[in-house]
């Protein structure tokens, strides 16, 4: 029989209750883990820590439907391709028989603001010419290619489905309201009222709205002349709403070049508000720019699909656009990390979620899917992608998100 002495007993009892305690913080540590795997179900997850270590991974290389953290893949290859500092032209002329010139190469950020900045510029350059009498606006949209389809784009008015395009005003959108009396006002302070958002309110309920009209070429093309008019005006300069849709004449007279803000801030506001249109605009543009004009899906998909390829070193996945918007879009969550990986430097352009992730969501009928960086207390950056793709409520993905973070950091 073996006998303790008192001080004996004491160090036995506390080295056991250390153990127990140890081991108790080591099941509370994989808890969490397992938590998060019993909630995925179908679902995918992988997290890294900064030194690319896998923290967790379940269902890593399934193939699913990214949804919107596609947008990552697709700013990783234009500002890979065409640097942070690249800007995107349109052409002002005046052409021999004085019509207003205009050749679009798809900015997608020619919104009111921006329009009335270049009726200001116009209106020094008009005022050299002399005894200048505008007939209306030659608008040049041959840079890209005619009648452009993405797929998972439906013909709704939401503005998530408004079409690309070479000119392209306030995104192929009208923000409309009507009141329950039926008067028709902008929802916009910017933006005037013109006879098209008159004329497509007629037809909507009391409220607000905010109109696709890029389906409608035509259309969007009368609603960027009535736009620019409206602002040409205010500086004293009269142009009628005559529309000719041709290339520029080689002997017109370039007057101004409007250059949009950076890419990079282009693409930051694209995660902010996760703007289908502006995604499936700078791919077009990209490829455009590297196989040469007219711009159009095919090529932007080639460039993507190389970089992809050859750059970021991933295959086996599917892509048919660059927003998120189709459901043929398969990737696994170790490509979408390996996409994280590369894109690093970038991650400054993400939104901001909650003080802890730097991240971007996707969301479509039972998709719902999280990719970024999880901020640690001291700074780290860990990369995770979560990706459900099941009927759920989509803020599933910000649950499982905070479960690893409490995991990991509390």
């Amino acid at each position: 029989m073996m006998i303790y002495t008192k001080s004996c007993l004491i160090k036995k009892l506390t080295f056991v209750l250390f153990i127990s305690i140890l081991s108790a913080g080591n099941c509370f540590a994989d808890d969490w883990k397992s938590q998060i795997i019993d909630q995925l179900n179908t679902g995918s997850i992988n997290v890294q820590d900064p030194s690319g270590n896998t923290v967790l991974s379940h269902n890593e290389n399934k193939l699913m439907v990214p949804a919107s953290i596609l947008k990552i893949a697709t700013a990783d290859a234009i500002l890979s391709n065409l640097g942070e500092n690249f800007h995107i032209q349109t052409d002002f002329y005046l052409t021999e028989d004085n019509y207003l010139g205009i050749k679009g190469f798809g900015d997608p950020t020619l919104v009111s603001e921006s329009l009335s900045l270049i009726a200001k510029q116009l209106k020094k350059q008009l005022e050299l010419q002399s005894n200048t009498m505008l007939k209306g606006f030659w608008l040049d949209t041959s840079y890209f290619k005619s009648r452009l389809n993405i797929h998972g784009q439906s013909n709704s008015n939401n503005p998530y489905d408004s079409s690309v395009g070479a000119l392209v005003a306030n995104y192929n959108t009208i923000h409309i309201y009507k009141s329950k009396s039926g008067k028709i006002s902008s929802a916009e302070p910017q933006t005037p009222l013109t006879p098209t958002a008159v004329l497509l309110a007629k037809k909507l309920s009391p409220g607000k709205h905010r109109v696709n009209i890029g389906k409608n070429n035509k259309l969007a093309l009368r609603y960027f002349s009535e736009l620019l008019q409206f602002f040409l005006k205010k500086e004293g300069i009269d142009i009628p709403v005559n529309i000719v849709n041709k290339a520029i004449p080689v002997n017109s007279k370039k007057l101004i070049v409007h250059h949009s803000q950076p890419v990079s801030e282009i693409i930051r506001s694209l995660f902010s508000y996760s703007n289908n249109l502006i995604a499936n605009q700078l791919l077009i543009i990209l490829g455009g720019i590297k196989m040469g004009e007219p711009a159009d899906l095919d090529k932007g998909k080639q460039i993507l699909t190389e970089f992809l390829l050859n750059i970021i070193g991933i295959n086996n996945f599917t892509m048919e656009e660059g927003s998120g918007l189709s459901r043929r879009n398969q990737f696994s969550a170790n490509q979408i990390m390996s996409v994280l990986l590369h894109f690093k430097p970038y991650q400054y352009l993400l939104r901001v979620d909650n003080d802890h992730f730097q991240a971007k969501t996707g969301t479509l009928k039972g998709v719902s899917t999280y990719a970024g960086y999880m901020i640690s207390p001291d700074g780290g950056s860990y990369p995770f992608v979560i990706m459900l793709n099941e009927t759920r409520r989509w803020n599933e993905r910000n649950k499982l998100a905070n479960i690893m973070y409490k995991g990991l950091f509390k």
